[in-house]
Order: C-alpha cells, then sequence, then structure tokens
C-alpha cells in the first residue's frame, strides 16, 4: 500500500513539473521569416515608364501577385516579421498597358527614402 502512495506521489510531482506557465516563461529563439521579393531602394528607383514587362521583371523578380482579374497589374510585397509581429512591410504596385509597357507605380517602397551612409563607414573602406 505504500508504494502506491509513493508511486502516485512521484506521479503527481514529476507531472505538475509540466504545467504550461511555466513552460510559457522559458526564453526561445523565434525565427526570423522573410517574405516576399526584397525591394531595394536603388532598383525601385531605377524603374522608368515605358520598360517593359520582362525588364522589370528582370529586376525586381517575379511579381508576389499577378491578378487574373487585373492583368496589367502586378503586386510586390516585401515583409520581415518575428515572433508573429511584422517589423518592416514594403508594397510595390506597378500599372502596365495594353501592350506590355510600365505605366505607373505606387506604393510604400517608392516613397521610401534610402539610410544615409555614415562617415564612419566609408573611411573604414577607404
Amino acid at each position: 500500500m505504500k508504494k502506491i502512495y509513493c508511486l502516485l506521489a512521484v506521479a503527481v510531482l514529476g507531472l505538475s513539473a509540466c504545467s504550461t506557465a511555466k513552460l510559457a516563461q522559458i526564453p526561445s529563439y523565434k525565427l526570423k521569416i522573410i517574405q516576399g521579393n526584397e525591394l531595394d531602394q536603388k532598383v525601385v528607383n531605377s524603374l522608368q515608364p515605358g520598360m517593359s514587362r520582362e525588364q522589370v521583371q528582370m529586376l525586381l523578380g517575379t511579381p508576389l501577385l499577378r491578378d487574373p482579374f487585373h492583368a496589367n497589374r502586378w503586386d510586390y510585397l516585401f515583409v520581415i516579421s518575428r515572433a508573429s509581429q511584422i517589423q518592416e512591410e514594403r508594397k510595390l504596385t506597378l500599372y502596365f498597358d495594353a501592350n506590355g509597357k510600365l505605366i505607373h507605380a505606387e506604393g510604400d517602397a517608392i516613397t521610401a527614402q534610402p539610410q544615409p551612409v555614415s562617415t564612419a563607414v566609408l573611411e573604414k573602406t577607404e
């Protein structure tokens, strides 16, 4: 009878150590997730009206979204997230005419300002 109580006590103590509240306090590594096409500011600034679809695709890569209902519209999206929280999100929408030439581009990837290079970095490279 004492063996049963001892085994029961050990089981209860062992199972109580596996509570989810204690597991949630343990820090775990959260993977950085990068999705979409990286929209480099220099590449986005090099887009010119009149460029063909092939030229745009060579610069930016395959668009993330090609809407079958709007064949003349390409959508690019770039997202960096960690632990289910978005750290960076950039969007770019390109519009083409019936001949496949770039007409118009819009989105926050165009308005984003390039990051200034510090002089310390320039001195190290020279």
